[in-house]
C-alpha cells in the first residue's frame, strides 16, 4: 500500500497534481480550490469514487488538536472512534484536524475524459436515461451531470473512464445517442485527466450568493419529480451557477457497510444537489425561498442530505446527514469535545 502524507493547509487540486506526477490516483470532488481538511471529513465525493472510494473512506490516519490543546493521532488502534467519525461524520465538529495520511493508488498511464452538452430543453429525455444508465455501467466510469437554469444554461456531463477511448465510446453509446449532444472524448496521459477534470475554477466577474441544498436517488426520478425540477430550473436566475447537479453512485462507494464509517448513504443509485444563485442582496429571499421550497417537494424521492453541502433550512438536521450514525456520532462528540466548544448552526451535540 501506497501512503500519502498531507497536511491540513492544501487544497485539492495541489494534492491531487503532485500525485499524478508521480503516478499516483487520488480521488478528487469537483473543485481543485477546495481544501483537504474542507472535503475529508465530511465524505468527500466525486468522479473517482466508483474506483477508489470516497475521500475519506481512503484516509488511514490523522492528527487533530482537541479543545484543551491536546495533540491525538487517531488510526485503527489508537482512537480509532475519532478515525470512524472523521470519515463522513464533518468538519468542525471535534477538533482542529492538522494533518492527515491517505493510502493512494497507482494511476493508469492513460485515461480517457470526455464532456458531452445538450441544449437545455432536452434535459428530461438526457436526465431519464442518465438515471438508468449511470448507477449500472462501468465502475471504472465516473459522470457528473450538471443542468443550468433555462435562461442560459445548459446540460453537460463531465467525466472519466479508467480505460481506453474505444471503450469509453462504447460504455458511452445509451447516453450519447439521446438528444443532440456535441460530444468532446479524448484518451489523455493521466497527468493531464487530472487537469481536464479539475480545471481552474472560474473568474467570476460578480459576486454570487448561492443556497444549496442536497440529496441522494435510490431509484430515479418519476415524472412528478422532473416536473419539480423543471420549475425550478426556470425560476432560478438566468446566467448564474444556479442549477442541478447528479453524480453517479456504486461501485467502491456501495462495498462499505453504512455503519463501517461515519458517512451513511451508501446505497444510493446517485447523488443529487441543486442551488439558486443570485447577485442583487434584495433577490435573497425568494432564492432561499426557491431551493428550500424545492426540497420540501422533493423529499419524497431523496433520502439524506450531505454535510459538505450545508442546507441551514434542514430541522433536526443529525439524522438528515447522518442517518443510523447520529446517536454514535454524538457518543464520540461527548468523549473528544465534552463542551461543545467546537461549534456552528448544524454541528453534532455531545450526547
Amino acid at each position: 500500500m501506497c501512503i500519502a502524507r498531507v497536511e491540513a493547509g492544501n487544497r485539492v487540486g495541489r494534492i491531487v497534481n503532485a500525485l499524478a506526477k508521480q503516478g499516483f490516483m487520488a480521488p478528487f470532488g469537483d473543485s481543485p480550490s477546495v481544501g483537504i481538511g474542507g472535503i475529508t471529513p465530511g465524505g468527500g465525493i466525486g468522479p473517482l469514487q466508483r474506483t477508489t472510494g470516497l475521500i475519506s473512506d481512503n484516509l488511514i490516519e490523522l492528527e487533530m488538536v482537541d479543545a484543551k490543546g491536546k495533540v491525538i493521532r487517531a488510526n485503527k488502534k489508537n482512537h480509532s472512534d475519532l478515525l470512524w467519525a472523521s470519515r463522513g461524520g464533518g468538519g468542525g465538529n471535534f477538533g482542529v484536524y492538522t494533518k492527515y495520511k491517505f493510502k493512494v493508488r497507482r494511476a493508469p498511464a492513460k485515461a480517457t475524459v470526455f464532456r458531452i452538452t445538450w441544449p437545455w430543453n432536452q434535459f428530461e429525455e438526457v436526465l431519464k436515461v442518465w438515471q438508468r444508465w449511470a448507477p449500472s455501467v462501468n465502475t471504472k466510469l465516473g459522470s457528473e451531470l450538471s443542468i443550468g437554469p433555462k435562461k442560459g444554461g445548459n446540460v453537460s456531463m463531465l467525466g472519466l473512464y479508467l480505460g481506453s477511448k474505444k471503450e469509453a465510446i462504447r460504455l458511452l453509446e445509451p447516453i450519447i445517442c439521446v438528444g443532440t449532444p456535441s460530444k468532446d472524448i479524448r484518451l489523455l496521459p493521466y497527468t493531464q485527466v487530472v487537469k481536464f477534470m479539475l480545471a481552474p475554477d472560474p473568474i467570476l466577474i460578480q459576486k454570487f450568493s448561492n443556497q444549496f441544498s442536497s440529496g441522494f436517488g435510490r431509484r430515479p426520478f418519476p415524472d412528478k419529480a422532473i416536473k419539480i425540477m423543471r420549475k425550478f430550473l426556470e425560476k432560478a436566475e438566468g446566467n448564474t451557477p444556479a442549477g442541478f447537479f447528479f453524480l453517479n453512485w456504486g461501485g467502491a462507494v456501495s462495498r462499505v457497510l453504512p455503519k463501517a464509517s461515519a458517512f451513511y448513504w451508501r446505497k444510493a443509485k446517485y447523488y443529487v444537489e441543486w442551488n439558486s444563485s443570485w447577485v442583487k442582496p434584495s433577490n435573497a429571499a425568494k432564492n432561499i425561498a426557491l431551493a428550500r421550497n424545492t426540497r420540501r417537494k422533493l423529499k419524497p424521492y431523496i433520502v439524506g442530505s450531505y454535510i459538505n453541502v450545508p442546507d441551514q433550512g434542514i430541522k433536526h438536521s443529525g439524522p438528515v446527514y447522518y442517518g443510523r450514525n447520529y446517536a454514535r456520532l454524538r457518543k464520540v462528540k461527548a468523549k473528544y469535545d465534552p463542551k461543545n466548544v467546537f461549534n456552528n448552526p448544524q454541528s453534532i451535540p455531545p450526547a
